[in-house]
């Protein structure tokens, strides 16, 4: 076999293979004694019809099953022998067999990219206060009024009209908070205190994962497959048309709101499919594995947000083909947890 190998763009290979006669050969008879085996031909036992007349009444299916078998096998040999990264399947674009001396097959391809790991230890990171004020609590709890406010009528009503009604706001007080279900005001007010902490903390640790994400992604230039590129662009499209949904955008709208953020969505695409490359290859770097405890408190999280047995997710994930990609958020998110303590964090001051 031969294989010539050009790479027409950036992740993207173009393979024409070249296949003679002693290639062929052993695939075709294979395919001709499973057809003689299996058909079955009136006047002959199934099995026994005569070789000659299997291959003359069967030409045509004989051909295109010796094609799709050669088809196969040589890309499968081209990519083991090119050491070849698939990220996709293959495109067949030409295919040429003239029935048993030669085959000719042209077909293309998205691969990894290559590229070297840059230092990724020790990045410096800034470490952002987790402060919770008097203001911030004082704003809480007054949301939390407004969402219990209700309408009371006046016990005033024009001639003619129904009787007019007022939004009154509860009283934050101890019988408030019992109606919200705590024992007093000074224990909703911890409460309230200890959610916002919990919230900025979440804040404060996706905003220093972005900035390791930043100086990862500025730190390795590379390109990436335009097809994943167009995956999670389509991806990203479709979360931002559900929020748009969400939020009570009228859907004629929705379309143009869309393709307004059309570029900055393939630009977040684009850094997402980047940033999956590096993570994935300082894992493998670092032999950093996924462990069976791992995949079960996934399962359990799901299930939980979906409302469904850990095992009926599992089908849900392998009948929709989400299965690996689980499994590669997972290690990532694991990496992610490993770069940050790798990091040099240094913690900002608290502004006075």
């Amino acid at each position: 076999m031969k294989v010539d190998l050009t790479q027409p763009a950036p992740c993207h290979v173009a393979l024409h293979i070249r296949l003679g006669t002693e290639g062929i050969q052993p695939v075709r008879e294979t395919v001709l004694k499973e057809f003689q085996r299996e058909v079955s031909i009136a006047g002959f036992r199934k099995g026994k019809a005569p070789r000659e007349l299997v291959e003359g009444r069967y030409t045509v299916k004989i051909r295109e099953e010796t094609v799709r078998r050669l088809t196969q096998q040589t890309l499968e040999q081209a990519t083991t022998e090119r050491h070849l990264k698939l990220v996709g399947p293959f495109e067949v674009q030409r295919v040429q067999f003239d029935g048993a001396g030669s085959f000719e097959l042209e077909a293309q391809v998205d691969v990894e990219p290559e590229f070297k790991l840059a230092e990724y230890r020790r990045i410096p990171v800034t470490r952002a206060p987790v402060v919770v004020t008097d203001a911030d609590r004082a704003a809480a709890l007054a949301k939390l009024q407004e969402s219990m406010a209700q309408l009371v009528p006046t016990g005033q009503a024009a001639p003619g009209r129904r009787e007019e009604k007022v939004k009154e706001v509860p009283k934050l007080d101890d019988e408030f908070a019992k109606d919200v279900g705590f024992e007093h005001l000074q224990q909703l007010t911890e409460h309230v205190e200890a959610k916002l902490r919990e919230q900025r903390s979440a804040e404060q640790a996706q905003a220093m994962e972005q900035a390791l994400c930043n100086t990862l992604l500025s730190r390795h230039r590379f390109d990436v497959p335009e097809s994943l590129v167009a995956k999670q662009t389509q991806r990203l499209e479709r979360e931002f048309q559900a929020r748009l949904l969400m939020s009570g955008m009228p859907e004629e709208q929705i379309t143009d709101k869309v393709a307004a953020y059309a570029a900055q969505l393939k630009t977040n695409a684009a850094r997402h499919v980047k940033l999956a490359f590096i993570l994935d290859r300082i894992a493998g770097q670092e032999q950093l594995s996924i462990t069976q405890e791992e995949i079960v408190e996934r399962f359990w999280t799901l299930s939980k947000q979906w409302g469904k047995e850990p095992a009926e997710v599992r089908r849900l994930l392998d009948a929709q083909g989400l299965w690996p990609s689980v499994l590669s958020s997972i290690r990532q998110e694991k990496t992610m947890k490993w770069l940050l303590k790798a990091a040099t964090i240094e913690d900002r001051a608290r502004e006075s």
